[in-house]
């Protein structure tokens, strides 16, 4: 608590002693631990604030085609962030916004990665081939593992709705459809499991220096 008392006065932050039913009536539906923070809506990055690729660094970017669960949406980007994606992107529409089941879900990463708001993933990803990406989604269906890629060139990786799996539209823009490999019995993973076994086999080591 001394911490972070210091840290709001470092920041200029003010801070009010309040007893604990009154951040229980502030945050219903939460455990809040003793510490409540007011603050303003999460916003998207916009797309021209995609990272530029980093010298010595293949880019890896994930697009999420459609996600609506908040909790699926944060676990995605806890993934993301703890293999070292360069960005997310989302679609606009149907989309789950970064609400604060989502920021608390992604353990604090949807608070620094830079997740991107597009209004048309197509144009995006055709966007992204033109400068040099190659596309890989996700599909139960395809007969080609992940584990045959390797991360030898710019990668997307396209993960789709937790229902209906990635648009046909957006398919036609991958350069490869794969598939994890498992028991047969179980039609398919929930996407943040998908997410952190693809980004698992795609994680490159930075180099020791």
């Amino acid at each position: 608590m001394r911490e972070i008392q210091e840290l709001a006065e470092e920041l200029g932050i003010t801070v009010n002693e309040v007893p604990g039913s009154k951040l229980t009536e502030m945050c219903p539906d939460a455990v809040h631990q003793g510490v409540v923070l007011r603050c303003g809506i999460l916003p998207f990055f916009p797309i021209s604030e995609l990272p530029l690729p980093v010298e010595g660094k293949l880019p890896l970017i994930v697009v999420l085609d459609q996600i609506k669960d908040p909790h699926n949406l944060g676990a995605v980007l806890r993934t993301c962030g703890f293999f070292d994606v360069s960005a997310v992107v989302v679609s606009k529409d149907h989309s789950c916004g970064l609400t604060p089941v989502v920021s608390k879900t992604s353990s604090g990463v949807a608070e620094w990665l830079p997740v991107i708001s597009a209004t048309n993933l197509t144009r995006f990803l055709q966007k992204q081939k033109s400068e040099g990406y190659w596309i890989v989604g996700l599909a139960e269906e395809s007969n080609q593992s992940v584990s045959q890629l390797v991360r030898d060139k710019p990668l997307v990786l396209v993960l789709g709705n937790e229902g209906r799996g990635i648009r046909p539209l957006i398919r036609k823009q991958c350069d490869w459809l794969v598939s994890i490999a498992g028991n047969p019995k179980v039609s398919s993973l929930n996407v943040s499991n998908a997410a952190a076994i693809a980004l698992n086999h795609f994680y490159v080591l930075p180099e020791s220096t």
